[in-house]
């Protein structure tokens, strides 16, 4: 097998799993077929696809990803399957599909209903901790096999991410912010929720970031109706020519969280969403615009593995950006009304929700560190609950240790994504002023960065557009300023 097969029958696979991942997340397909997809193409995890991709670093890491990828597919059906049936039981006989618990913790404004449904929630979670311990495990016994060393150092190598040095900044950033978010997240638990540090839960966090006081000017059925307006105002096409279809239909089987489904890039691009409600729906829809919007986007010249494959930290920055551009002044007012005291309480909350999850993601990393640096996986697990909970403020509880867990040390590609959708916005301020969601100019714009596809991991990217290096120090800016 050479490079050029490598890419034409890589572009098959990943169209198939695209689609696969659309209908199964979507709800539309009771079961999923990894394994079956795998098994069609097993020559793309062979000796000849890895001599062959060596020397191109996307394809080598993706051609390692299908050797696991193949291994596991059965143990992820089995992971699909179970989220599809599993019920969870509540008190008097009531019971609720797994997949809708946190749609009902996040809108459920009484407390004490809420833990009952979180509390069932996670008395149903070993079955699918086996699974997912079961993956890791052979995981671990696949990367050990390349000779590169622990699972970080492998990962590291395969991503071009230095993820230990990512990890100490972590560390320096969860010291940097820690007394501006402990008063912060002190004076939301007591005004919102009657709470004082120390008592909250996970599931408070999902109810008090939901923000459900200000569904009224976040109406679900002008959603993809104000992202047509928006985006035309920017110079895009919210369809990109009918390339992207939008899926926000609410379906038993569906997924809770959001997700773009690329299946022919940059042809066919599928997201999806089912809602919750409120400006939470907003946040998330226009996340995954973001997505959608660079994968239809991307040029149709570029090769493989600038399509489909690199550093997904650069889709994930164009994701955040579109995501936080719903939380500007200007674009409330326009598009949602929302003005005055009542607007700068928003803004004020949706900037300790980002402090929040910034700070959960930087722990995460950390506690991934752990654990594949642990010599077994329950050794390694035992640290996920008191990192967690200690970086943002309430309770994680050890039974979601292996599940709250992203494959390849995804928390990685987030982490530089916040970091680089920081400088893209002021950039885009300095260039466009305050309102470059409504400039023709701003989405000509991006419409270039967009096409340059993922040829340019994140790094590489900001140095060739800004001159700037990735760190946490915008961050930190951002958040002082918001928040102080």
């Amino acid at each position: 097998m050479n490079v050029e097969e490598l890419r034409r029958r890589g572009e098959g696979m990943c169209a198939e799993l695209g689609l696969e991942s659309y209908r199964t997340g979507a709800g539309l397909a009771a079961e999923s077929h990894y394994a079956e997809i795998f098994a069609r193409y097993p020559d793309l995890a062979d000796e000849p696809a890895v001599a062959s991709a060596r020397g191109h670093r996307e394809l080598f890491e993706w051609v390692v990803d299908n050797r696991v990828g193949r291994a596991v597919a059965a143990l992820d059906d089995r992971l699909h399957a179970w989220e599809a049936r599993a019920v969870i039981a509540l008190a008097g006989g009531e019971s609720l599909p797994y997949q809708r618990a946190a749609i009902e913790i996040a809108n459920e404004p009484q407390r004490a209903r809420r833990l009952a449904i979180e509390a069932a929630r996670r008395a149903v979670l070993a079955e699918p901790s086996a699974i997912r311990r079961e993956r890791l495990t052979l995981e671990r016994e696949l990367l050990a096999a390349l000779g590169v060393g622990d699972q970080v150092a492998t990962r590291s190598l395969l991503s071009g991410v230095d993820l230990t040095a990512l990890g100490d900044a972590c560390a320096g950033f969860l010291a940097a912010t820690a007394d501006l978010y402990r008063d912060a997240l002190r004076e939301a638990l007591r005004t919102e929720l009657a709470l004082a540090p120390g008592d909250a839960d996970r599931s408070d966090a999902a109810y008090l970031f939901r923000g459900a006081g200000y569904d009224e000017f976040f109406r679900g059925s002008e959603l993809v109706g104000t992202a047509r307006a928006q985006l035309a105002e920017m110079g895009l096409d919210a369809e990109a020519g009918g390339r992207i279809r939008y899926d926000a239909d609410d379906r038993e089987r569906k997924r809770s969280r959001a997700f773009c489904a690329p299946v022919k890039v940059p042809d066919e691009v599928y997201l999806v969403i089912r809602p919750f409600g409120g400006q939470t729906d907003y946040r998330a829809f226009w996340h995954e615009l973001g997505h959608a919007q660079h994968f239809a986007n991307i040029s149709r010249t570029l090769p493989f593995e600038h399509r489909w494959l690199g550093d997904n930290s650069v889709t994930e920055a164009f994701a955040m950006l579109f995501e936080h551009m719903v939380g500007e002044p200007s674009w409330l007012r326009r598009y949602t009304g929302l003005a005055g005291e009542r607007q700068r309480a928003f803004r004020r909350s949706q900037a300790f929700a980002l402090l929040a999850i910034l700070r959960r993601y930087a722990a995460k990393l950390r506690y991934e560190l752990a654990l594949h640096r642990s010599a077994s996986l329950e050794a390694g697990a035992a640290a996920y609950a008191p990192l967690l909970s200690e970086a943002t403020g309430f309770h994680y509880a050890p039974e979601d240790a292996l599940l709250d867990l992203d494959d390849g040390f995804y928390a990685a590609r987030y982490l530089r994504a916040w970091q680089l959708e920081a400088l893209l916005a002021d950039s885009l301020r300095e260039r466009f002023d305050e309102d470059w969601f409504l400039n023709p100019r701003c989405g000509r714009w991006l419409l270039d960065l967009f096409a340059r596809g993922q040829r340019d991991d994140a790094t590489t990217l900001v140095r060739a557009v800004l001159g700037r290096d990735l760190d946490f120090g915008p961050l930190v800016a951002r958040a002082e300023a918001a928040l102080a």
